[in-house]
């Protein structure tokens, strides 16, 4: 009888386990909530580097003033009272636009004596200033002879802007009848000729140098126009107007170069 009831007691504890729930496996919890990094950030973050990186401003090109100028006309002044206590002759230019707009002022330096014995051919150094008053090109003259007494003696100009970077020069050429002038890059290359008329001598009428290229296309001239008896009699010394016209297109420093020659030419033929 006891036997029966642990064989029974056995039989049903067999068949509850065959009917139980099987165990489940075992889930990775809260896997819905769970996600996938991004590929790529939404905000880009820059390194500490990056930020501490210093910008960099361009600075403007010293001769910008002349990048849409295609002609300039040039007033010279003296001032009396320095040549009558021997201050010394030194002429100031002023370089304007023709709609009247101040470009530039040029002031001439030399020694106090020079221009009392050497007029027009006297050593000096031009310093163009802008408006507010910066030095953006420097114009060096050293003594020299006409070249009809002394052909191996010619005028040369050393053009440089800004101060102390060499852009070019002009020369002057030995011709035995007509003026002429080369317009020289720093790099050797010629890249103007200036000729003049036979008679350089401004008497009732105007007086015109003509720039040329190597290859005789013409790209501007220069003017002294006549002003009058009285002026040339009076005021031609104390004062004076003439220009220079060229291409649009042309470089800022071509540009440059022909007015430091526009100048040459006035101290060379003009300047009394």
């Amino acid at each position: 009888m006891v036997s029966s009831f642990y064989s029974y007691q056995k039989l049903d504890t067999a068949r509850m386990m065959t009917h139980a729930t099987p165990i489940p496996p075992d889930l990775e919890p809260y896997k819905d909530f769970v996600k996938t990094p991004l590929e790529t950030p939404l905000v880009q973050v820059q390194s500490a580097d990056e930020d501490n990186v210093p910008q960099v401003e361009l600075k403007p090109h010293a001769l910008q003033e002349l990048e849409s100028v295609e002609r300039l006309f040039i007033t010279k002044r003296l001032k009396v009272k320095n040549v009558l206590f021997l201050k010394g002759k030194k002429n100031k230019f002023n370089v304007r636009t023709p709609d009247e707009k101040l470009v530039y002022t040029i002031q001439e330096q030399n020694s106090w004596w020079v221009g009392y014995f050497c007029y027009g051919l006297r050593p000096l150094q031009l310093l163009v200033r802008d408006c507010a008053g910066v030095e953006v090109m420097r114009i060096n003259r050293p003594y020299a002879c006409t070249s009809r007494v002394f052909p191996c003696q010619l005028q040369r100009v050393q053009v440089f802007s800004p101060p102390g970077t060499r852009i070019g020069c002009i020369q002057q050429k030995w011709t035995p009848i007509r003026p002429e002038y080369l317009v020289v890059k720093e790099n050797g290359e010629q890249v103007f000729f200036i000729q003049g008329p036979l008679v350089t001598i401004s008497c009732f009428r105007d007086i015109q140098f003509h720039i040329y290229r190597p290859d005789g296309t013409a790209v501007g001239s220069t003017c002294k126009r006549w002003q009058g008896v009285v002026h040339a009699m009076f005021l031609a010394p104390v004062c004076d107007k003439f220009g220079v016209a060229f291409e649009r297109d042309l470089t800022v420093e071509e540009k440059a170069l022909l007015l430091a020659a526009t100048l040459l030419l006035d101290y060379m033929y003009y300047d009394v």
